[in-house]
Order: C-alpha cells, then structure tokens, then sequence
C-alpha cells in the first residue's frame, strides 16, 4: 500500500493593499500603487552587500521562509540536509533579474556583463542557491509556465513522493515584480478593468505520511490526488468543498498569478473557514487557457471553536 501524502507545514508572504496615507500618494506611485501591489523588500535592501552578492531579492526571501517553515514543522535545518528532500518552485515570470541580463547581454556583449549576477539571472537561481545553502541533495526543479505553475509545481513534488524519490520537498510559488515584469502588468490592469496583480511567496512542506509521523506530526491536510483538467480559455482560481453546509471560500481579490494556487491552500490550512466537525474535503483548482491542475484536500478532524 503506498504511503500517503501529508501537507506538514506552510508559511506565506503575500502583498495587499495599503489604505490611503492621510497626506495622499506619492507623485510617482499615481498608477502602480492601486494596480501592481509589492512585498515589503526593504530587509533585503538592508542587508549586507557580502550577503547580497550571494543572493537576489528572491532567493534572500526564500532562504528566510525555509528558516521560518523549520520552526513550523519541527524540522532542523540539518532535518532537511541530504538525499531524501528535494525542493520545486513555481512562478509565472519566473526572476525578473533576467530579463535584465538578457537586456545588458544583447546591447553589451558578454564583457559589459557581472559573470556573478549573470548567473543569478537563473529561473532556477532562488531553487540552485537554496538546495546549497540548506544542503539538499534531492531531486530539485524550476517550474516557470502559466498561473498553474504553483499546482505545477505541487503536482511534480507529489509525484516525486509517491515514486519514493524522496521523503519530503518543498514546494515553493512566487511572483517578482521587478521590471520589466511590473510595466507589463501594470499595462495588463490598464486594459482589464478591476484588474490588479500581488507579489507573493507560498512555501508547503510535503511529506510522505510515515516521515510525518515518525516525529510525532500529524500534518495539517492530507493530499488526495493532484490532476489535471480541462483548460476553460482564461485564468481562474476555484476553491469549493465537497461538503454544501461548509462556506466556501471565496478567492483572493488580487491576482497573484502563479502563487495564486499555493497560497489559496495557505489560505485553507490557516482559516477557521475550513474546520468543520468531521474531516473536510475540499478542491483548490486553478486554469489558464491552454491548462489547468485542481488539487484535492483533506483537512482533519477538527472541533468547532466556542
């Protein structure tokens, strides 16, 4: 009988509106403030330019969530290290830094451009530069594609246990919005109407059951199965319940594109909206218009609070 697959742990950084300051907006934010909403970055912009050199705003986020998703979990860092834990992500867009690169190497030629912070402008830079920070030696990928590829990512990562490849990975979504990716969107939600687009990042810890509980951990939800269905020729995030007495939640007001799906699942694993009296399926489904990837749930056991 093969294991199950538990979601053990989860963590998120997600970029909301702002209420208007009393003294106004600032000249230069009269458009992107309302249309493009972006992660505080400024422990990043603080850092030290040794540790900078190191990492880009991405995978100094990334670094830190896997810190913060340790103490979460009951996992040691030196937990994680080795051939059983491999690491996925998955993003839209992918690192903004390379589109810049690209930009400096096509007008410059390979001499006008950093030989360090070339090899930064990676998709799978935040993925490469975490697996050595942390010592992972499993299986690790980057997934850029659609809003899907968060639930992309997950269903690799859900592959990958049930063939035993590993015991656990870290399933990683995010969106950078450094341009040009930002004057993209921005010109996106111009011609969209009541259209707006966030920054994010969503980090879940999957494991087989049985490394789950050998610790002591339950895990938050149960995965049922990871699919893929029919694509319905635009973006849409569906999240319903299998049971009808339970409110369904409704999606995020913004458009966090490919984190969109994992942190719809943050969401569920994190809100009093999902307990119920007896355990709770529920179908977290994302599509875009040539795919799409829905996800089943099982939530445990829980009491209603008084």
């Amino acid at each position: 009988m093969k294991d199950s697959i538990v979601i053990s742990a989860s963590c998120a950084d997600a970029a909301f509106p702002e209420p208007l300051r009393s003294d106004g907006q600032k000249a230069d934010a009269a458009f992107g403030s309302f249309l493009v909403h972006y992660l505080d970055h400024s422990e990043y912009e603080a850092h030290a330019a040794i540790d900078r050199s190191r990492h880009t705003r991405v995978s100094h986020r990334l670094s830190r969530m896997v810190a913060r998703l340790c103490a979460r979990s009951g996992l040691s860092a030196e937990a994680l290290a080795g051939p059983r834990t491999g690491l996925v992500s998955g993003s839209s867009y992918g690192c903004s830094p390379v589109y810049e690169m690209h930009h400096r190497l096509r007008q410059q030629g390979p001499r006008g451009v950093d030989a360090v912070r070339f090899a930064q402008a990676t998709h799978n830079y935040p993925v490469s530069s975490c697996a050595i920070e942390y010592g992972l030696q499993g299986p690790c990928l980057s997934v850029v594609s659609t809003e899907t590829a968060g639930l992309d990512a997950l269903q690799c990562a859900f592959d990958w246990l049930r063939d035993n490849r590993c015991d656990r990975v870290l399933v990683t979504a995010f969106e950078d919005f450094a341009p040009p990716t930002a004057d993209h969107l921005l010109a996106r939600a111009r011609a969209t109407p009541g259209t707006a687009f966030g920054e994010a990042m969503v980090l879940l810890l999957l494991e087989r059951e049985t490394a789950a509980t050998a610790r002591g951990l339950a895990g938050l939800a149960r995965l049922g199965s990871v699919t893929n269905i029919p694509a319905r020729g635009r973006s849409h995030l569906h999240i319903q319940c299998s049971d009808p007495a339970v409110r369904t939640m409704r999606s995020q007001a913004l458009d966090f594109l490919g984190a969109g799906g994992l942190l719809a699942i943050h969401d569920l694993l994190t809100s009093p909206d999902g307990a119920g009296p007896a355990a709770t399926d529920w179908q977290i489904a994302v599509t875009a218009p040539a795919s799409g990837i829905a996800v089943n749930i099982a939530l445990p056991q829980m009491e209603h609070s008084q």
